[in-house]
């Protein structure tokens, strides 16, 4: 009997520990990876392969949103970022991608998200353009978002956004030289 009293209190205590263990690994996991990144599609890019620049142009953020006055740059210099260190794609290669985009959305995690854990999110709706045709190929809310505090933050925020920005592209035919984590 006192055998079975034992192993039902270890058990009780490992499940009523649970949470904050996840949140343990979460965190860890958060200050290695950083942000993640999510594709949410509006129009699918059909074919980019042929494309050999990409400039990002204007990223706003929407009116009437409560969110950092440098947000928008961060995201831009993150969205170059992911395209240089990923792509064979240049500012100044032909024929060549314009990317712009909105931050719709912005999230930072509250009081409550200190004891389950944060959620920060950024969405940016953004558009792939074709230069000489002036045409949108392609549209699509990227993500990013942080679930642990190591990862939080409008500067990861913005890489997470970045890190979506590389999926997006190969989903479209880009390739993709280098493989980023936490592209989940």
């Amino acid at each position: 009997m006192r055998r079975w009293s034992i192993a039902t209190l270890a058990i009780a205590l490992l499940i009523g520990n649970a949470g904050c263990l996840s949140r343990l690994l979460r965190e860890g996991a958060g200050a290695v990876r950083g942000a993640r990144g999510k594709v949410v599609p509006i129009q699918a890019p059909s074919e980019l392969g042929g494309y050999r620049g990409l400039r990002v142009e204007s990223i706003t953020v929407s009116s009437r949103l409560m969110a950092p006055d440098d947000l928008a740059k961060l995201v831009r210099d993150a969205f170059a970022r992911a395209v240089e260190k990923n792509t064979t794609l240049t500012p100044g290669g032909t024929p060549r991608l314009l990317l712009s985009g909105e931050v719709i959305h912005f999230e930072r995690g509250g009081a409550v998200d200190t004891v389950i854990g944060p959620l920060e999110e950024v969405i940016v709706r953004t558009k792939l353009i074709d230069e000489s045709a002036g045409s949108v190929l392609a549209e699509a809310n990227l993500v990013g978002r942080s679930k642990a505090s190591t990862s939080s933050g409008t500067e990861n925020l913005s890489e997470g956004a970045g890190r979506a920005l590389i999926k997006w592209l190969k989903s479209g035919g880009v390739k993709i030289e280098e493989e980023e984590d936490g592209n989940d």
